[in-house]
């Protein structure tokens, strides 16, 4: 699950930029949160980021793929000669090389690093894990672990430019020779077995990203191996009004897939087939992306989708965004994170005011993500749940104008 990410000098980014899905003191949707029984901990399953194009909220995401990229890309070449399966994991996200990430309106910034800090928890355990590198180099990267339920962490290591500080359980690794620009967790990972390097390298592995950059993934179909989960794919179609039960492929002879089709069923019994590239463009994008859905529900990951809302109908989003916010479907503590310009969707029925943030530019061209839960009303009061956060967001109320590509009044 994850707690808090937080990165600074990254593209648009200036200063930190800090997201938080611990759970604010506030009594809204509670039943929605997810409950770490160990000690209480309560954590939101979603998080929205609304703001203009161009205000760095797709940025966010971008970031902890980013961090992602940076951790498992050695680790998964060490261990994969296939290209196909590596891209499976490791999306391409615009190259590797950190020679153009840092924040470009500042000239002081190219002599800063590009600062990421998280924190999560797996079984048992809670991770931090921060990272620094200027140029393509490493300045600082600690790792630390702490047993929840007990108040002190331990050091697994802490590095900067001068100097390595092993904790217990990494004692004896050789460090000597480790290049500045290879990252210690993923060199600990590729050559010796430690189970808390492990844990976090499969925490980052299990991070699912969903994007729609190229119009040709809207015609993947992805389907669970398993029959059970295919048929909850087509039961959650038939809950949306979408009365697809079934589909059929041709192949050649070689068994090359040469046409796919989608089977409809009417209430009189009736069956219709047609080519899958005729289906709308919001049921070729559900059935690219309901999959990994389900599998994130299914395994409690994390599931990370830049503009979840495109092409979808607003009842359609609201329904993925309840898969995360009903017990009932979501009993493993699964979380989304999406990037979204509905306002149907950004009302008190379907969020928390935690739950929905912000980002926008400011007037020296930076952006800054910021949370609804922090705004007060007229009357300096907290914002109460009848308040029609669309319409105030249109307005401008909160800052980051759908319309206008900077936050207004924002000295103010």
């Amino acid at each position: 699950m994850l707690i808090q990410f937080s990165f600074s000098n990254y593209k648009s980014f200036k200063e930190e930029a800090f997201l938080d899905l611990v759970a604010e003191p506030i009594k809204e949707n509670e039943k929605s949160l997810i409950v770490d029984k160990s000690d209480g901990e309560r954590l939101l399953p979603v998080i929205a980021i609304y703001g203009p194009n161009g205000g760095g909220k797709s940025t966010v995401l971008e970031a902890l793929s980013y961090l992602r990229t940076l951790v498992l890309h050695p680790v998964l070449l060490s261990q994969m000669k296939d290209k196909e399966e590596y891209n499976a994991i490791i999306k391409p996200n615009r190259g590797i090389t950190f020679k153009e990430k840092y924040h470009k309106f500042d000239l002081a910034c190219q002599q800063q690093p590009t600062f990421f800090d998280i924190m999560f928890r797996t079984e048992g355990k809670q991770y931090r894990y921060q990272f620094a590198r200027l140029g393509n180099e490493i300045v600082e990267e600690n790792l630390y672990q702490m047993i929840i339920g007990e108040s002190d962490a331990n050091i697994i290591f802490e590095r900067s430019a001068e100097e390595c500080l092993l904790g217990e359980e990494l004692e004896g690794i050789a460090v000597e020779k480790l290049k500045n620009s290879m990252p210690l967790l993923s060199h600990a990972a590729i050559n010796y077995d430690i189970p808390s390097v492990d844990d976090v390298i499969h925490w980052f592995l299990d991070i699912c990203f969903v994007d729609y950059d190229s119009p040709q993934k809207e015609y993947r179909i992805i389907l669970p191996n398993t029959k059970k989960d295919r048929n909850k794919i087509f039961e959650i179609l038939q809950k949306m009004d979408i009365h697809i039960s079934d589909f059929r492929i041709e192949k050649d002879s070689d068994g090359n897939i040469e046409n796919i089709y989608t089977k409809h069923s009417f209430e009189n019994g009736m069956m219709f087939e047609l080519p899958f590239e005729e289906e709308s463009a919001g049921t070729r994008k559900l059935f690219s992306c309901l999959a990994e859905i389900l599998h994130c529900l299914n395994e409690g990951r994390v599931l990370v989708a830049d503009e979840l809302d495109a092409k979808l109908h607003p009842k359609l989003l609201r329904y993925i965004i309840e898969l995360f916010t009903d017990p009932k479907s979501n009993k493993h503590g699964a979380q989304l994170l999406l990037t979204s310009h509905d306002i149907t969707t950004m009302t008190s029925e379907i969020y928390r005011k935690d739950e929905i943030w912000f980002c926008a530019l400011n007037p020296y061209q930076a952006s800054k993500l910021y949370s609804l839960v922090s705004f007060k009303n007229e009357k300096e009061q907290d914002l109460q749940k009848n308040e029609a956060y669309g319409k105030q967001y249109i307005e401008g109320r909160y800052g980051a104008d759908p319309y206008i590509r900077k936050i207004l009044d924002w000295e103010d």
